[in-house]
């Protein structure tokens, strides 16, 4: 197992990030319709064209 890690050690560390990313990055996003990121563009979305006098989509 040491011998693992010397030799893979950074290669292992560098995976277990990049997956957390991605984990990260899927919470989020949420899958389509849902999710922060989602919401404060709609919201975002929504007070723009209210304020300038369009309908809301």
């Amino acid at each position: 197992m040491k011998e693992i890690f010397e030799q893979y050690g950074g290669v292992i560390v560098t995976v277990i990030a990049i997956v957390a990313l991605a984990a990260l990055i899927t919470a989020l996003m949420g899958n389509g319709n849902s999710g922060p990121v989602y919401e404060a563009f709609k919201g975002l979305i929504e007070n723009f064209t209210g304020n300038v006098g369009l309908k809301n989509p």
